[in-house]
């Protein structure tokens, strides 16, 4: 029954003054994403892609399209890229990088949703095996793989995302992820035009323009590689999740964080130009996160969503926004 635990977070809630409730699960239109409120998403399957996310992996194909982004912390102070597609599917995304523990947590809330990785260690294949994604990894389908040879291995695989999901029949529908979506801004926001989220060997920041968000990775600002498009999402969330050391790791000894999404804790909510501290909350693995305000239900922009998933523990100027 993992719709009907969703359904009960959608209650009817007594609205406060200044901020954007809704009565339901979602305030996007009919038969929009529940991953972006975007139209022409309901019903459709849903496919994390991991992207690398250091400079030879950089500029990225096809993310820009994503409905919804993940950044999360991997060894050595690095950072790498989950995102889901869903409304749109670009001909080619990439390049894709291996998975991580923390994406079979974040995938526990669909159904059935694919997973496009380049692979990973025999100990964390078996973590994917038994989970309830449904691996597209090179092994698993390597006709829609090929090699990008303008750019170095292991920063050269793609996948022709478009073509594969054309194929795929085992994926379910996507469901409720917690999200609510309105275009109107709520009342109570802070003037924030900028934000940054550091690690030890990246670095993730933002600017406010009339178009969305306009991100950047270690101080370069994102560009499509075929389109040049800038990656400008409209609503960026940093939250703050607890990370602890897992059993995982990188043949080279780096051990890999667990980013816990599966909790509580602090989030900023960043939309419009304004931020929004806000507590988030996800009871179980199979439920989505909701977003809330002193109880109240905070509305994301209509439009791709951009999670930084940040340390609770962060240190001071590690995660900085304002004005």
């Amino acid at each position: 029954m993992r719709m009907g635990r969703r359904t009960a977070l959608a209650l009817v809630c007594l609205a406060l003054p200044g901020l954007a409730l809704v009565t339901g699960p979602a305030a996007a239109p009919d038969g929009a994403s529940p991953l972006s409120g975007l139209p022409g998403g309901a019903g459709k399957p849903v496919v994390m892609v991991k992207y690398g996310n250091a400079r030879p992996d950089r500029p990225h194909y096809g993310l820009n399209q994503a409905d919804l982004i993940y950044v999360e912390e991997v060894e050595w102070g690095l950072t790498r890229i989950a995102a889901m597609f869903h409304t749109r599917l670009p001909a080619v995304v990439g390049p894709t990088r291996s998975a991580r523990i923390s994406d079979l947590e974040i995938l526990e809330q669909f159904e059935r949703p694919g997973l496009v990785f380049s692979g990973a260690n025999d100990v964390l294949l078996k973590a994917v095996r038994k989970s309830n994604a449904v691996s597209l990894s090179p092994s698993d389908r390597p006709d829609f793989y090929y090699r990008n040879l303008s750019k170095e291995a292991p920063h050269n695989q793609m996948v022709r995302l478009a073509s594969l999901m054309a194929k795929e029949k085992n994926l379910s529908a996507v469901q409720d992820v917690g999200f609510v979506f309105d275009a109107v801004i709520p009342a109570g926001g802070s003037k924030a035009t900028k934000f940054q989220a550091s690690w030890p060997s990246a670095k993730v920041s933002g600017a406010w323009t009339k178009a969305g968000w306009q991100i950047s990775f270690d101080g370069s600002v994102h560009r499509d590689a075929q389109t040049k498009a800038l990656l400008v999402p409209r609503t960026v969330v940093l939250q703050f999740a607890e990370h602890r050391e897992s059993a995982y790791g990188d043949r080279f000894g780096g051990k890999t964080p667990f980013v816990k999404t599966v909790g509580e804790g602090r989030a900023v909510v960043l939309r419009n130009g304004q931020s929004f501290e806000a507590r988030w909350a996800r009871p179980d693995k199979a439920s989505g996160t909701t977003f809330s305000v002193a109880g109240a239900v905070l509305a994301f922009d209509v439009g791709q969503v951009f999670v930084v998933l940040v340390d609770q523990k962060a240190k001071k100027g590690e995660v900085t926004f304002g004005g």
